[in-house]
């Protein structure tokens, strides 16, 4: 990830000296930061938390930094991101390596770090020694082969809770998932715990009116609900949850889970990855990125996270329309999504694999270095007008007999916004450059005069997304495709 973050990097090291407070550009390229380093590990993004900080010589800057990445982590409602707040807490401020602001943002710190870090996920779930309603003990979670635990601590006069408590209720009662539901009572009233159990049975209920077990701190429960998955080695795999997220991370846990790529999210996360790169990405840098994606899945034995990584870019490359990701998308998809061992159920087959062949057929069509197909189009012929050329010419034309230099063969439709703004810069290129030949071709019109050629056209070159430009020599010879004129 640091290679990606170079840029950010880099400007914030430029920033660490003479700059003033409150560092608005530096703020903003932290918030980028942010973004990239989403769906990391928690100790990928403590790592690049690090060395950010650590390239910040001025102290006034490393502390502001530091600050913003901690009030970040902790205001962040993305599960696990607290464990990095924890560790910025612990390592640059508690340290004292940077100052906080003041003494009481210290203290408070401090205390989020010890009602926090015992229950982070991926920790060992600390046991808990309670109480169950006839006063016997028990111990939760239990360690059982195949079988989570629910750890779900509530309050019978908490608002939020008597709206959770329903969902979880359901859940538990439909039985669809290997849980034990572990109802933890967080007050000290038996009369009212009593009447709270009541029609409940689908839960184990515990409590600990004494507190003797120091649950509080030991899983951080300074309000209710707090909701913890544990899974059947003992580990907490999900803090935080409500109802909703628990089902969706159990069927993520069990292999359940029905993938969805391409949401917004996710391209949005991917656009600012690669713009980092500026004009000057290359197809070798998509691969790159795609290399170190399945280090961070594959690599460490996390298929779920592969397919959801690879299907995501896949939809981000089929949804480019610029020469390099094209180039890119050939042997991305030739070595990421050509694996029926990896693609392999019908849902993978459907979403992933069939979008993977359309894309390799598309982006072969009509080859940089090949000629161009040996057709004849109708269509509208634009150059610079002299005494012995009109600058704009109708009829039909044989693609290899236009010879210009260079040639331009344009694909638009009428109602399509981006048409319109580039044929506005046709006008503008063929009255710079004199040599300059422009083929437009209307494919509405075409469909409707002429159906059986629009369809040759549709199986000559891509023209899956409006609007698509080609250059070639005066031979002929394609020289780029998808062109931003």
């Amino acid at each position: 990830m640091k290679k990606f973050l170079t840029a950010i990097l880099l400007l914030s090291a430029c920033l660490v000296t003479g700059a003033q407070q409150p560092y608005p550009e530096l703020g903003a390229k932290l918030d980028q930061y942010f973004l990239a380093l989403s769906g990391e590990s928690a100790a990928v993004q403590s790592e690049e938390c690090d060395f950010l900080i650590e390239t910040c010589q001025d102290s006034l800057v490393r502390q502001y930094t530091a600050l913003k990445i901690y009030d970040h982590y902790l205001k962040s409602r993305i599960m696990g991101d607290d464990a990095v707040a924890v560790y910025v807490a612990r390592k640059w401020f508690l340290s004292g390596a940077v100052p906080m602001k003041t003494e009481e943002d210290l203290f408070h710190a401090r205390l989020f770090v010890q009602f926090n870090e015992s229950s982070l996920i991926g920790s060992p779930a600390p046991v808990l020694t309670l109480f169950a309603p006839d006063s016997s003990r028990m111990r939760i979670p239990l360690r059982k082969e195949g079988r989570y635990s629910v750890l779900y601590f509530y309050d019978a006069g908490c608002s939020t809770c008597k709206r959770e408590t329903p969902r979880l209720q359901a859940l538990a009662e439909e039985g669809r998932y290997p849980v034990s539901y572990y109802a933890i009572y967080t007050g000290a009233s038996a009369p009212e715990w009593s009447a709270w159990r009541e029609g409940k049975e689908a839960f184990t209920h515990l409590w600990d009116p004494e507190v003797s077990s120091n649950w509080q701190m030991l899983y951080g429960v300074l309000q209710t609900p707090k909701l913890f998955l544990v899974n059947p080695d003992g580990v907490i795999v999900g803090r935080g949850l409500d109802s909703g997220a628990l089902e969706l991370l159990l069927k993520r846990e069990l292999g359940q889970e029905e993938y969805v790529y391409g949401e917004s999210a996710e391209m949005e996360r991917l656009q600012q990855l690669f713009s980092t790169y500026g004009d000057s990405l290359k197809v070798a840098d998509v691969m790159d990125v795609a290399g170190y994606m399945a280090q961070r899945t594959f690599g460490e034995g996390d298929l779920g996270a592969y397919k959801q990584a690879f299907g995501d870019l896949l939809y981000y490359l089929f949804s480019q329309r610029t020469e390099v990701y094209r180039d890119a998308s050939i042997p991305f998809i030739q070595k990421y999504i050509q694996q029926p061992d990896i693609w392999d159920t019908e849902a993978d087959k459907a979403q992933v694999s069939s979008l993977g062949e359309l894309m390799l057929s598309l982006a072969q069509r009509t080859p940089v270095g090949t000629q161009i197909p040996d057709l004849t189009v109708p269509g509208t012929l634009r150059r610079k007008g002299c005494l012995f050329a009109r600058p704009v010419k109708e009829g039909t034309f044989r693609l290899r007999k236009l010879k210009g230099n260079p040639t331009y063969l344009v694909f638009y439709t009428g109602g399509c916004e981006a048409c319109r703004e580039l044929l506005d810069k046709v006008d503008a290129l063929v009255q710079e450059k004199r040599k300059t030949k422009v083929l437009l071709v209307d494919m509405d019109a075409l469909y409707e005069s002429q159906p059986d050629k629009a369809t040759e056209l549709l199986d000559s070159f891509d023209l899956s997304v409006m609007p698509f430009v080609l250059q070639m020599d005066r031979k002929g010879i394609i020289l780029h495709k998808y062109v931003q004129l």
